[in-house]
């Protein structure tokens, strides 16, 4: 087993965003055609963020803020964990050489367990691209259905806020725009995927080493050597030989655990920030959502200042009923049990935290939070 061998699915990922992140110890680099094919995915990216930040500018705050300020975040948290990566390859070529030489432990036991814990992120992967891929082009192809209903387009027109010329836009030109659109988000998410992918495997690789341990720390200790006979003689025998064989395995797993701290400090060392990027850039995500829930909450402040007061019975009812509608409480939840509020999150952080030690679990849920935000973000705005 290897880095590269030991999870398909992260190979694949890696290949298809374009992304292109080490998966050797050595220099050994991509084909031509993977390069040739990862500059022009990069090349889409550059040209949807060129005319994405002026087109933020040209349309209505409400529309920048949902569907173009989200997006630049997503993109640039991509771009900067690929750069991250990137930048440190020989840091990240050497963390890959030193698991390759841990996961070259001939032993069945160590097999089974890095096999098991890939497989158990392998599905919520797929689930997780699979349906992103399918919510971006079905939010994204819904401009399409105006081609049918006029023939000069706008910039508020496209779904996210991009300007490729003057207004008014042509109907060739919008479906070019609009066509740029959907390719760039949906690669844009793969890469995003492509990139947390890599990330959960170097995670997931050293979390099977930490099992491995517990499970062979526990079978030294084990009373596999004492035999049926029950002779002083025999028993002082077996005592000595499970002695000398715990003593030796104890060694083998001592230098095994001090390669596995040394990984994991440099992958802290590697990680460190990246995971601050994500963890800024959920807040982001959540604080616009807010700001949209807190815009749409406010219709009635306005109308209140007025002189509403000095119309008929029926317009003061109707509007005292929007009243009432407008401070009906909003809020993100879950089949109304879990509210994604701060006050729940400290919550049910608390509670894990008296559980797990967070020093060897809280990558992995900043990873898993920031894929369910994403999710949440698709839904939304479909």
């Amino acid at each position: 087993m290897d880095f590269q061998n030991v999870n398909p699915l992260n190979v694949r990922l890696n290949m298809m965003s374009g992304n292109l992140l080490p998966m050797t110890a050595d220099n050994s680099s991509f084909p031509i055609s993977w390069k040739i094919y990862s500059i022009l995915i990069w090349l889409l990216e550059i040209l949807q963020t060129c005319v994405l930040i002026p087109g933020c500018f040209f349309v209505p705050k409400e529309k920048a803020l949902k569907d173009g300020i989200i997006g630049i975040a997503v993109g640039m948290e991509v771009i900067c964990t690929i750069i991250r990566i990137c930048t440190c390859r020989g840091q990240v070529q050497q963390l890959i050489q030193k698991l390759n030489n841990v996961l070259s432990v001939e032993d069945e036991m160590m097999r089974s367990i890095v096999i098991e814990t890939i497989k158990s992120m392998e599905s919520p992967l797929k689930f997780y691209w699979s349906i992103g891929v399918i919510s971006i082009i079905a939010w994204s192809t819904q401009p399409f259905m105006l081609v049918f209903q006029k023939n000069s387009f706008f910039y508020v027109d496209y779904k996210m806020p991009v300007v490729y010329t003057k207004e008014p836009i042509t109907t060739s030109m919008f479906v070019f725009g609009s066509v740029i659109v959907v390719i760039s988000s949906a690669y844009i998410f793969t890469k995003k995927v492509g990139t947390d992918s890599y990330i959960i495997n170097l995670l997931l690789l050293i979390t099977a080493q930490y099992k491995y341990i517990a499970l062979k720390l526990s079978m030294i200790f084990q009373d596999k050597f004492l035999q049926s006979d029950h002779s002083k003689s025999n028993k002082e025998k077996c005592y000595l030989n499970r002695d000398d064989y715990a003593e030796k395995e104890i060694k083998v797993l001592c230098r095994h655990h001090n390669a596995v701290i040394q990984i994991m400090l440099m992958l802290r060392k590697l990680l460190s920030l990246n995971i601050s990027l994500i963890y800024v850039i959920s807040i982001f995500r959540f604080c616009c959502i807010s700001l949209m829930i807190i815009s749409s909450v406010n219709i009635t402040e306005y109308a209140f200042h007025e002189k509403w007061y000095q119309y008929g019975k029926n317009m003061k009812r109707t509007f005292m009923f929007m009243i009432m509608a407008n401070n009906l409480e909003i809020k993100l939840s879950t089949f109304e049990k879990y509210n994604l509020s701060l006050s729940s999150f400290m919550t049910v952080s608390f509670k894990f935290t008296l559980r797990i030690p967070l020093s060897s679990i809280n990558t992995n849920i900043l990873l898993i939070i920031t894929s369910i935000t994403d999710l949440l973000l698709i839904f939304y705005i479909n």
